[in-house]
């Protein structure tokens, strides 16, 4: 147990090294672990064996994704570059990313009283600013730029800083919420408790969407937010380069999904008007 703790601790640096973002590394760390307790080898085959182990447990090809890119990992760190190359991943059909319309967002936003002042801003920063929940909670007064009004985002996804333009209100609202702080935390958003301030939980952030949309009967994710953020954009005709910059996606085909969200919203808008048919029908 001990040698193979030292394993797991050693891929969890390299994973690290690679600039793998701690729920990564937490995620890939579990699989290998579990491959390795099984009593995994380092072949391919081995691995395929194990993969079925766990469709037969009723995994499901998104979640043996996760496993298949682990475990290539794990096999690249040991040197096995051959065997990580025959380990194919299953397909996992495409889904659109699902966003909401800017009625529900500004429905959403009306539930939230004023008075609750930290939970307008997480709404605000998810949907203004295209934050993944991780970016948020991890975001320090320090990252924010009150001259020029922009936020740094640091070590995203990839651990690649970026910088993010925000509206004037959206600034004037942190600057509300930092007044009402006590604290000398540095973080830019904190648990709401009066014995101390934590830091802000990915946990909480999904309770209070939860119940901000149930209360407006609609439902959100901080996910459908970002979504949201990236669609509209690209709606109001902002360049789909300059959406990848503000996502921090690293490659522009992660962002090109947002045009066919954009062409579905386009098309059910026709189907809609029935134009031609109208034509036709005179």
């Amino acid at each position: 147990m001990e040698a193979l703790n030292e394993i797991i601790e050693e891929y969890e640096t390299y994973l690290d090294l690679e600039g793998k973002s701690p729920n990564t590394i937490r995620m890939y760390s579990y699989y290998v672990r579990r491959y390795l307790e099984w009593g995994g080898e380092l072949k391919a085959r081995s691995a395929l064996r194990f993969l079925a182990k766990l469709r037969r447990e009723g995994y499901s090809n998104k979640s043996l994704n996760l496993v298949v890119q682990a475990l290539r990992s794990y096999f690249r760190f040991e040197g096995y570059d051959e065997e990580a190359e025959k380990l194919r991943p299953p397909k996992v059909p495409k889904s659109l990313p699902k966003s909401l319309t800017r009625e529900e967002v500004r429905k959403i936003l009306s539930v939230i009283p004023p008075t609750r002042k930290r939970d307008r801003l997480i709404f605000l920063l998810l949907y203004g600013a295209g934050l993944r929940v991780s970016e948020l909670c991890n975001l320090k007064k320090s990252d924010v730029d009150f001259e020029r009004s922009l936020i740094i985002v640091r070590g995203g996804k990839g651990a690649k800083d970026r910088v993010v333009p925000i509206p004037a209100f959206l600034l004037e609202g942190i600057k509300t919420y930092l007044e009402t702080r006590d604290d000398d935390s540095e973080y830019l958003i904190v648990e709401d408790r009066r014995e101390r301030k934590d830091k802000l939980s990915p946990k909480t952030v999904w309770y209070l969407l939860k119940k901000y949309g149930d209360k407006a009967g609609i439902r959100v994710t901080p996910h459908m937010l970002r979504h949201s953020f990236a669609t509209h954009m690209l709606e109001n005709g902002v360049d789909i380069r300059a959406i990848q910059e503000l996502l921090g996606h690293s490659n522009l085909s992660t962002t090109q999904i947002y045009t066919k969200v954009t062409v579905e919203h386009l098309r059910k808008a026709q189907e809609k008007a029935r134009l031609i048919e109208g034509l036709i029908g005179k």
